[in-house]
């Protein structure tokens, strides 16, 4: 799958080296992760290699690749894209992992439009977002691409010894040709001056096209 921006593959193992440079060896990405951080690029690849054995046809996770700029071609993030055992309900869940070079880019925001039109192309009804409730930069970013709140499960996990609150967010497949629509006004060349810097933002331009 290929954007403008950015090209997903199948996580495999040869993407392992540059996920590590730009993702893996940054500490501070994995307070909200359940595993993690790992001080060696073996750990690194080992639970790498262990998720990708345990995947399902259920599950697909991509590496994030960008297509231009300085790091053109390098693996710099992941995406999942998980169809849940309910098949009969068609619903999906996304996720994500973005290094420091997806954060807070037009990339970054290009993944979450390319999976999740994927897994409404892939006939979902609805496609889910959870994270921990104390994550605002993970809850700020499911409101921002239009996912809908829809409550908290208080002590729905152990995270790392923890107790986790889970924020659930979704939207449906009624409310995507939308959010869609957002995500492409928003990502063209005209919503970006000179210095990159967007004239409109996501929220805006969803409000203005209903």
């Amino acid at each position: 799958v290929t954007g403008k921006h950015v090209r997903l593959e199948r996580l495999a193992q040869d993407h392992f080296p540059d996920l590590w440079e730009n993702m893996g060896s940054h500490q501070d990405l994995w307070t909200w992760w359940p595993d993690g951080p790992y001080e060696t690029r073996e750990e690194h690849d080992k639970m790498l290699s262990e998720f990708m054995e345990f995947l399902k046809d259920d599950l697909t996770v991509w590496t994030i690749i960008l297509v231009s700029g300085p790091k053109q071609g390098k693996g710099v993030g992941l995406a999942l894209g998980l169809s849940e055992h309910r098949d009969s309900h068609r619903i999906g869940e996304l996720g994500l992992f973005f290094g420091p070079d997806l954060q807070a880019t037009r990339a970054g925001t290009e993944v979450p439009y390319l999976v999740t039109d994927l897994l409404f192309k892939g006939n979902h009804r609805r496609v889910g977002w959870k994270t921990n409730s104390l994550n605002k930069q993970s809850t700020n970013a499911a409101k921002r691409y239009g996912f809908v709140h829809e409550g908290t499960f208080r002590q729905d996990q152990i995270n790392k010894g923890r107790s986790r609150d889970t924020a659930f967010f979704c939207v449906l497949d009624s409310e995507w040709p939308l959010c869609k629509a957002a995500f492409e006004k928003w990502l063209e060349d005209e919503n970006f001056d000179e210095q990159q810097r967007q004239k409109r933002n996501l929220q805006e331009i969803r409000e203005s096209l209903k």
